[in-house]
Formats: structure tokens, C-alpha cells, sequence
């Protein structure tokens, strides 16, 4: 690879790669990131949060040149949306009315709001109520939503009665996403939008949703903190998220120094 002479763009996920429990290593992050963006290579968000569910203490349109939400169902580039796959209507009505049936915590994430039910501690501020009394007036409304999550294990049936959604099962929680539309799809549409080949994108990640673009991208990094899977999949491994590994992969690869 020439990091001197041709562009690339960089893909990160946030949760257990940008983003750990150290402030200190995320700053770090986006200073080294920013070092990569000077040289006049692309850094990207790709992240199976939606839109309305993206970190407020990271200035994303500041410091990133675009974002991938949903897991490939949004993609955004310099604050301006280039592609949008929205759940149906009908799998909105049928995740809500299975949920509320089955009394499981269930999350719609949508580029403009969060809708949940059941009792959900992070829920609060602009998470709005689902529930049996509204869900008939709610299934009337016309709202976007990018992804859905299951607090929790997703019971086996539910990728049945939903039309052409995959689970992600992961510890605690669980994923239901669109088929044919993930973070390699997405990392496809952004990477075309800047001029940039597959092969000179660098993707980032820790956890399954994270699988198929490491694979797919030219340079796959696995977190020091990626499941088992990732580390077997990745061309390299860095540190871990709250040794700043982000940071660390971006200045070997991009051959940068302190």
C-alpha cells in the first residue's frame, strides 16, 4: 500500500473500537484521526446505531467525513444523505405488536427519534413510549426507522415473522437488521462517493456487525477487544478500545508519529 500517494478511506465503528470507557483514549483517537483526514484521506463512521442514537459528546460532522448508521441502512456524507434503506411499515407494526405481545424489550432505532418498549433504563429525554395503549395510533404514523434491537436474547420465530430481516444475536442484546444492506454495502456506497476502489478502504471493528466490511475492506483491523471471530478475520489487531487502538493501527499504517 501507498499511504504517500493514493487516497483511502478509513471506516470505524464506535462502540468497543472509537468509543470505550476512557475519554482519554477517545481524545487520542480523534487527534490521530485528524492527522489521517490532513493528509487528505476520507474517516468514516460506520456504526450499527442509527442516526437518532449516535453519541452527543462526538462532533461528528467536525471531525469525520461522513457516517454509516444502521449497519448500512443510512449513509451520510459531509452532513448530506446519500442512501437510506428504512424498515417497512409492515415490520414496524409486526416488531411492535410482537414484542408488546411477548412482553420484550424492544428498540426502533430511527434517524430522528428512539421508540422502545418495555423498561429500558437508557431510555429517557427523546426516547418516545410504545405501548398498548398508543402502538395502534404510533402503527398509523409515518417515521423512518433504521434497525431494531432486542434487549436481551431474540426469541428464534422472530426472523421468521418479520419479511427479510437477519438477527445478530450478541451478549445481551441483539440486532435485527435488513438483509443485503450492512456495513460493507454501506462502506461500498461512501467509498464510491469519494472515488476510492474497496481495496484502499481500511475498516475497523470489534464486534459481528463489524464482520462482513472487515472482510470485504482492502485493510481489515481488529480491535485488541474483538470477539473471536473479527481477530480471525482481520489483517492485523491493534490495542484494545481503552488503550486507544484506533489511534494506534491509524499511526502504523499511516506510518504517522507522536
Amino acid at each position: 500500500m501507498d499511504t504517500m500517494n493514493d487516497k483511502y478511506a478509513v471506516f470505524l465503528d464506535i462502540d468497543g473500537t472509537l468509543m470505550g470507557s476512557v475519554d482519554k483514549a477517545l481524545r487520542k483517537n480523534i487527534d490521530v484521526i485528524q492527522k489521517v483526514r490532513a493528509l487528505g484521506h476520507k474517516v468514516l463512521i460506520s456504526t450499527g446505531r442509527a442516526t437518532a442514537y449516535l453519541p452527543e459528546n462526538i462532533d461528528i460532522e467536525k471531525y469525520f467525513d461522513g457516517v454509516v448508521s444502521g449497519a448500512g441502512a443510512r449513509v451520510v456524507i459531509g452532513g448530506k444523505e446519500v442512501f437510506l434503506k428504512t424498515m417497512t411499515k409492515q415490520n414496524i407494526k409486526v416488531f411492535c405488536e410482537y414484542n408488546l405481545k411477548n412482553g420484550i424489550i424492544g428498540v426502533l432505532e430511527g434517524v430522528k427519534n428512539m421508540f422502545f418498549m418495555g423498561i429500558i433504563e437508557e431510555a429517557q429525554g427523546k426516547w418516545i413510549d410504545i405501548n398498548e395503549e398508543n402502538v395502534s395510533e404510533y402503527m398509523k404514523k409515518d417515521f423512518p426507522v433504521e434497525k431494531f434491537t432486542i434487549i436481551g436474547d431474540a426469541p428464534k420465530e422472530l426472523e421468521s415473522v418479520l419479511t427479510g430481516c437477519v438477527i445478530l444475536q450478541h451478549n445481551g442484546y441483539a440486532e435485527i437488521l435488513q438483509k443485503g444492506y450492512t456495513k460493507s454495502s454501506g462502506m461500498e456506497i461512501a467509498a464510491k462517493e469519494f472515488g476510492i476502489d474497496i481495496d484502499r478502504c481500511i475498516a475497523m471493528g470489534d464486534s459481528l456487525n463489524d464482520l462482513d466490511m472487515i472482510e470485504h475492506a482492502g485493510i481489515g483491523v481488529a480491535m485488541g477487544n474483538a470477539v473471536r471471530k473479527i481477530k480471525e478475520a482481520a489483517d492485523m489487531i491493534t490495542d484494545d478500545v481503552d488503550s486507544a487502538g484506533v489511534a494506534a493501527a491509524l499511526k502504523k499504517i499511516f506510518s504517522l508519529k507522536d
